[in-house]
């Protein structure tokens, strides 16, 4: 067989493959020609296309038909796998049964989405479709758009620092706006009085960032207005940050609905920010790759369908 490099791909269609196939199961140009529906020259035809490209008889006249040598029974297999490609890949995307679904769905999701949109997705997932598996991954922001691009993530769920879209790697939908709010103690002096945003820049501050301290939405917004915040701890995580608040008199921006949902859990009340300007999106972002995949389109639907309780 002559060297792969040098064979003229162009050569190579379908209808040789398939008479290739059909000579190996019929092992009769006649019964060949008849199934596929064509004439026994272009069978002959086909057949002498495969014997020059593979500088091998393939097939030998015998009295009973035609006689596979070692070359076509050795390359049979391969050629078959390459068929049901093809075969697969002309029939589209397969559907997706929830209910029977045995799979790993892989999400890249920081602290907001861990807390609030997991555990809904989680509660919903086991009750339609129990054989789908979830591994979520603390990614933030640029990591888990890299994670999808690599495929290390199957989606990335989050507020990203720049549209996802402007990327052509990344098919990304909006789930909803989310806003934040001012959270503290019950009974803390601040929010139980009407609320200004000179009063609320003199109060003192415990943020969340796993990078240490940085600016977050609600600090540009009091910038703008000529102030600034008084930041006396920092806190990787959520629940350390709620630990904390309950229990002392700091204050802490958190997102509306990771306050109401944790309000009664630790004992702390909440108010809205006294100005504009700390609202975010909540996207969905996964790979152009996946667009037509029926898992994708059917997790970004569930996704879709636990955001409308946090509403």
């Amino acid at each position: 067989m002559s060297d792969i490099n040098q064979i003229d791909l162009r050569l190579v269609d379908t209808t040789i493959l398939l008479v290739f196939l059909g000579a190996m199961r019929h092992r009769k140009a006649t019964l060949v020609a008849q199934e596929m529906g064509l004439t026994q020259p272009a069978v002959s035809h086909a057949l002498k296309r495969l014997r020059n490209l593979y500088s091998d008889p393939l097939f030998l006249r015998r009295a009973h038909g035609l006689e596979p040598t070692a070359l076509a029974l050795e390359l049979e297999p391969k050629i078959r796998e390459i068929v049901r490609k093809i075969s697969e890949t002309l029939a589209g995307p397969d559907t997706f049964d929830p209910l029977s679904a045995s799979i790993d769905l892989r999400l890249g999701a920081f602290d907001y989405e861990l807390t609030s949109i997991l555990p809904l997705l989680v509660a919903r997932l086991h009750r339609i479709s129990p054989g789908v598996r979830i591994h979520a991954f603390p990614l933030h922001n640029q990591e888990a758009l890299e994670a999808v691009k690599a495929s290390q993530v199957d989606l990335a769920i989050g507020y990203f620092d720049f549209p996802a879209t402007a990327d052509r790697s990344f098919l990304s939908e909006k789930l909803y706006t989310e806003n934040y709010v001012l959270a503290g103690r019950r009974e803390h002096p601040l929010l139980t009085e009407d609320l200004t945003t000179e009063r609320m820049s003199r109060a003192r501050y415990l943020q969340i960032s796993p990078f240490g301290p940085i600016q977050n939405l609600v600090d540009h917004a009091l910038q703008l207005k000529g102030y600034s915040r008084s930041i006396q701890t920092v806190v990787p995580s959520l629940f350390s940050a709620l630990s904390i608040v309950e229990s002392s008199d700091l204050l802490v921006t958190l997102p509306r609905r990771v306050a109401d949902l944790n309000a009664h859990k630790f004992g702390i009340t909440y108010r809205p920010l006294p100005m504009s300007g700390g609202e975010f999106p909540i996207h969905a972002v996964r790979h152009t790759r996946d667009a037509s995949n029926p898992l994708h389109f059917w997790l970004v639907e569930q996704l879709h369908e636990v955001t409308a309780q946090l509403a």
